[in-house]
Parts: structure tokens; C-alpha cells; sequence
């Protein structure tokens, strides 16, 4: 099912020989050529920026790169221009209202779960019924991990923290991909499989819930492991070629792109946690390129990259 793939992709947030077990969230790269390392990090979306503080080597990667790549430059996503944009691809066309996609059954199983995330805003599904599906299964998958990741505050996403740290200290931000690439691949499926989406989603609103808080603990525990496990698990794994689209093709464009970037000069790339674990993962895949991809705990630690 779609929204299943859709949930790890987001927030991520796939064998497990290609590395030992352990609590790992930033890795050196170097080799291959590379004169200096540089370094890739797995983030979740919704983290809170102290999270930073628990990832031991972080200030050494960031202090040691001359340029931060995430999946998106986050200051051109808050620009007037681009906010009209994906404003304009969130909205259904008018014969293609929510009310028209479901039938009156499943309109009701939508609203219902919209209500247990929205109620207290007092915003109303019928508000919200010009909107695609998957716009609105957005939201609630966010209000949903905020839940579960505290005191979380939209304008302090960890992603967009790295990036004004970055920037603070003269360092150069890219995106990996292109706004108009992004906004494709969640909004550009058919809407009548979004709606269909969404219903299953509200559907299995409980199980979504224990994967969701499963995968922020394990995000906080720095244990990628578990989230491949989560990611892989049959109940949660969902539709195969839907995994490929929003999580692997995106891991092999990622890793074509990178080696032309590092030979530059070391850089510190931040993508959501899920594109690093597997044999499919980022990692797995620059070590296939003749990369030395290590775990990295600091300059100072003794035990780094062993």
C-alpha cells in the first residue's frame, strides 16, 4: 500500500551484514581519491534540533565540511514564491474534491481521524475538501510524529537547523533535489489512488500510531538497525515498487550525484535516516563505489572509523 512507503520515506521518518549493529547516525566517507573525508548524516524530519547535541562528532563534521547537501535547500522551500507553488500543487481540482473521491462511508472514516489529530485546532475536514488526499495525509503523519518527538516547533526542524548553522559559519547549502522534483513525488500521483491512500491510512490509524512513536525512539536511539527492520517488516513495508520510487531511486540519483561533490572538497550530507540502512541504502551504496564509509564519533575519539 502506498501510504506505507510513503510513511518511511518522509520521516525516515531495508539485510543486515553490510555493518555491525550499533547506534550510528553520522559516518565518515573517505578513499576512492577523496584528499579529505567528508561525511553523511541520517536525520528525521520532525527531530528537535538538541537531538544534534546527542550525535556524538556532529560539530567535527559540520566544523570540517565546506559545504551541507540535503535532500532540499529548506530556505528556498520557505521563499513567497515557492510557498505560492506548492500551495497551487496541494489543491484538487474542483470536480475532484475529498467529498467526491470517497463515498459517504469512507468520508466519515477520514473525518473521524482527521478530527482525533485536528480537533483541537477547531479546523475541519470540510475546510480542507478541495485539497488532494495526500496533502492532507501529510499533515496528519506530521501532527502525528510531533506527538511523539515533545515540544516540537515547525520553523526548528533539524534539517533547516543544520543548514542556518551551516550558513552562519560561511558554508555553501544545496539541495539534492529540486522543489518541482519534491512536489511530484508526493503530490503526483492519480488522486483517485490518493484518496484511496488516505482512507487506508485513517483505516490503520492505530497501527500507524505504534510504527510512528517505534520510529522516533528508534531515530532518538541512533539505531538504524531497527529502523531497516521497521522499514523491511511485512506489516509495514507495504507496496515494493512505491519503496523503490520514494526511497531507492532517490538513494542511487543521491549516490551518483555525491562523488562529483566530495572530490571539491569535504561536504556533510543530511538526508532522512531511512535512505542510509540496507543493502539499497546510501551507504552500502557509496562503499559499492570504492568508498571507505565508517562510523564517526569525532576528531578526538580513539575508537573513530575502526
Amino acid at each position: 500500500m502506498r501510504q506505507k512507503s510513503l510513511l518511511f520515506a518522509i520521516f525516515a521518518a531495508a539485510t543486515l551484514l553490510w555493518l555491525p549493529a550499533r547506534a550510528q547516525l553520522l559516518w565518515r566517507v573517505s578513499g576512492n581519491g577523496l584528499e579529505r573525508p567528508s561525511y553523511v548524516m541520517g536525520t528525521h524530519h520532525l527531530a528537535l534540533p538538541s537531538m544534534l547535541d546527542s550525535i556524538s562528532g556532529f560539530a567535527d563534521a559540520l566544523a570540517a565540511s565546506g559545504a551541507v547537501w540535503g535532500e532540499v535547500d529548506c530556505d528556498s522551500m520557505a521563499s513567497p514564491q515557492v510557498m505560492r507553488r506548492m500551495a497551487m500543487a496541494m489543491m484538487a481540482p474542483p470536480d475532484s474534491a475529498l467529498s467526491r473521491l470517497l463515498s459517504a462511508d469512507g468520508y466519515a472514516v477520514v473525518e473521524r481521524t482527521f478530527n482525533k489529530y485536528f480537533g483541537a485546532t477547531g479546523l475541519t475536514l470540510k475546510q480542507l475538501d478541495a485539497l488532494k488526499p495526500t496533502a492532507i495525509a501529510t499533515q496528519m503523519q506530521v501532527l502525528r510524529d510531533a506527538a511523539n518527538m515533545g515540544n516540537w516547533d515547525p520553523s526548528q526542524q533539524i534539517d533547516a537547523v543544520v543548514q542556518r548553522r551551516a550558513r552562519a559559519a560561511g558554508k555553501a547549502v544545496h539541495g539534492l533535489e529540486s522543489i518541482d522534483f519534491q512536489i511530484g513525488l508526493l503530490l503526483g500521483a492519480p488522486l483517485t489512488t490518493q484518496a484511496s491512500d488516505l482512507l487506508e491510512m485513517c483505516k490503520r490509524d492505530s497501527v500507524y500510531a505504534t510504527v510512528s512513536a517505534e520510529i522516533c525512539s528508534a531515530y532518538e536511539r541512533q539505531d538504524l538497525d531497527r529502523l531497516l527492520q521497521l522499514m523491511e517488516d511485512e506489516e509495514c513495508a507495504g507496496d515494493s515498487r512505491e519503496a523503490q520510487r520514494l526511497i531507492y531511486d532517490r538513494n542511487s540519483r543521491w549516490a551518483a550525484m555525491l562523488p562529483a561533490a566530495m572530490a571539491q572538497g569535504p561536504v556533510l550530507v543530511c538526508v532522512g535516516a531511512g535512505h542510509l540502512p540496507g543493502a539499497k541504502g546510501l551507504l552500502a551504496l557509496l562503499r559499492g563505489q570504492g568508498f571507505t564509509v565508517a562510523p564517526f564519533a569525532g576528531a578526538n575519539n580513539a575508537g573513530e572509523g575502526q
